[in-house]
């Protein structure tokens, strides 16, 4: 099962994915290495995931998936914008539908990859 996918460009964005299960964290990362665009980090819990975000040097975005509750984005979010307030914040089923053509696209635009 794939968690993360480094891209071979060490000056292509960077993100942490915030992912509920094991399955879909492995899709997501399987379909942004197809995508090929960005170097992605893919954590299960909210723990994990913020401990990623301050463990990297630089992160360009970041993807809250799904299975978070209201009360977990909510912290993620502060976090982000707290500390990383350049950082852009991606939310699929809130931001915009579900699917990796929502993703894609949105990456493209929030990052200037267009």
């Amino acid at each position: 099962m794939k968690s993360e996918f480094i891209h071979s460009n060490p000056n292509a964005p960077v993100m942490v994915v915030f992912g509920g299960n094991p399955d879909m964290r492995h899709r997501v990362v399987t379909m942004l290495e197809e995508f090929n665009r960005v170097t992605v980090y893919a954590k299960l819990s909210e723990e994990e995931g913020l401990n990623k975000l301050k463990s990297l040097p630089s992160v360009h975005f970041v993807l809250i998936g799904g299975r978070y509750s209201d009360s977990q984005r909510e912290r993620i979010r502060n976090f982000v914008h707290q500390n990383m307030p350049q950082v852009h914040i991606s939310e699929p089923g809130i931001h915009y539908p579900y699917g990796d053509d929502g993703v894609k696209m949105d990456i493209l635009q929030k990052l200037n990859l267009t």
